[in-house]
Formats: C-alpha cells, sequence, structure tokens
C-alpha cells in the first residue's frame, strides 16, 4: 500500500502544482481510501462517485477539465482551489 499511497500523492501534487491548486487539509486520508478502493477494485477511482471507468480514475475527468475551478475542490475534497 505504501508504494501505492506514494505514487498517487506524487501523481496528484504534481496536479496540484501544474494547475495552481493545493491538496486539502485531510488529503492524507482520503488519498488512502483511494489506494483501497484501487486494492479491492482494481483502479484509483474516485470514492465519491459510483461509476468505475476511466473517466472516475483519479485525477478524474471533471477536475481534470475545470470542475475545481468552479466548484472550489473536487468531488472527494482532495484537491481544492488556493485561497487568493
Amino acid at each position: 500500500m505504501d508504494s501505492d499511497l506514494e505514487n498517487l500523492r506524487n501523481r496528484v501534487v504534481a496536479f496540484c502544482d501544474e494547475r495552481d491548486y493545493s491538496l486539502a487539509p485531510e488529503a492524507e486520508k482520503i488519498l488512502r481510501d483511494i489506494v483501497r478502493m484501487k486494492e479491492t477494485v482494481g483502479g484509483y477511482y474516485c470514492p465519491c462517485r459510483e461509476r468505475r471507468h476511466p473517466d472516475t480514475v483519479c485525477v478524474c475527468k471533471p477536475v481534470r477539465n475545470g470542475l475545481v475551478d468552479v466548484m472550489g475542490s473536487c468531488f472527494c475534497n482532495l484537491i481544492v482551489a488556493k485561497k487568493s
């Protein structure tokens, strides 16, 4: 689990840096939940989405398409907009 957690964290942090977003204060718990999803259903799926397909793999398609800019966070509150 630790290497999966580190890989996922690195991927999400790189995305946040690229988009000028932040990880939420409770990010570590959410990242662990996503890693558990990988262990049980085979992918880093958003824990808040019912459908399991490529568009719901973290970082999910709605987030890549600007959801955080509109809502202030992603569906599971892992990624948040930086306060100005």
